[in-house]
């Protein structure tokens, strides 16, 4: 709407500058974490599949192209914590995972300590 009245040029106020400064760079952001980089992640028979939902590109990753993986632990309460799970491939992308936001988080640490507990890397 601040656009709009922008674009208009009627009666255009300074918080609608303001506004449309502030908001547009935020909500570009958050379209893009949510939209554009919304994954689907498995793991299974070895390997490591990564599907984006965007542009339908698929990125299947060995077991052996795994460099480094570590599970993050944060303290966030008296009797709560935060877990979070970075995969290292040898390409240089990694990915996260939250175990919040993904349902099977306690089953893919497990898959990882039995497939590939070498290279478990330490939290620094």
């Amino acid at each position: 709407m601040n656009g709009w009245v922008i674009y208009q040029g009627l009666a255009v106020a300074w918080y609608n500058y303001a506004v449309v400064v502030v908001l547009l760079p935020m909500g570009g952001l958050v379209f893009y974490k949510t939209v554009l980089e919304y994954k689907t992640i498995r793991m299974g028979n070895n390997q490591v599949r990564v599907d984006y939902l965007l542009g339908r590109r698929t990125r299947v990753y060995r077991l052996d192209q795994i460099v480094t993986w570590l599970e993050n632990k944060v303290k966030t309460g008296k009797n709560s914590e935060y877990r979070e799970l970075q995969v290292h491939f040898d390409d240089g992308r990694k990915i996260s995972l939250g175990h919040k936001e993904y349902g099977e988080y306690g089953r893919m640490v497990e898959y990882l300590k039995q497939k590939a507990a070498r290279k478990k890397g330490n939290a620094s």
